[in-house]
């Protein structure tokens, strides 16, 4: 008889959870499923985050400078604005050519644009139709000391009734 139980093989033993009753009273012949993990498993993991560590840190260091940089030129931007504005306020006649005389900048603007250098130069152009170029440079120092790249504005006045669109 070949269906004997004698002659029939036991059924491989099969790894099983631990949340099996049998498992938790300790009852049971079969392996449990381990839990956790080994030693090889966690210094691999700690290998692994470190690599990413050091390449991600100095590239957020990077972003961190860039965005703070076009912060600047953002805010630098919105300061040139607002002198051209209150520059262009003034009549034909109120514009006295050359460099005007700038009351002092507002400390915020000083705290964000380190070493701020301001200009506003009027310029009367000759030919026609006759006009006076109003323009605007910003300069401040850079997170290293050096003096980053002037934000330029530029608009043109022109005498009452001559040349306006």
């Amino acid at each position: 008889m070949l269906n004997d139980a004698k002659t029939r093989r036991p059924s491989p033993l099969r790894a099983h959870s631990q949340t099996d009753p049998k498992c938790q009273r300790g009852d049971c012949e079969r392996p449990c499923a381990r839990r956790g993990f080994t030693l090889v498993e966690l210094i691999s993991t700690c290998i692994l985050m470190g690599v990413v560590f050091s390449v991600s840190i100095p590239l957020l260091t990077v972003v961190a400078h860039e965005r703070r940089t076009a912060e600047q030129r953002q805010f630098a931007l919105q300061h040139a604005t607002n002198l051209l504005e209150r520059t262009l306020t003034r009549t034909w006649s109120e514009l006295p050519v050359g460099n005007q005389e700038l009351a002092a900048a507002p400390a915020d603007v000083q705290t964000l644009l380190p070493g701020l250098d301001r200009q506003v130069d009027v310029r009367e152009l000759t030919e026609e139709p006759r006009s006076k170029q109003v323009s605007v440079s910003i300069r401040w120092h850079g997170r290293s000391g050096e003096l980053v790249a002037p934000i330029r504005l530029s608009a043109w006045v022109y005498p009452n009734g001559e040349g306006q669109p």
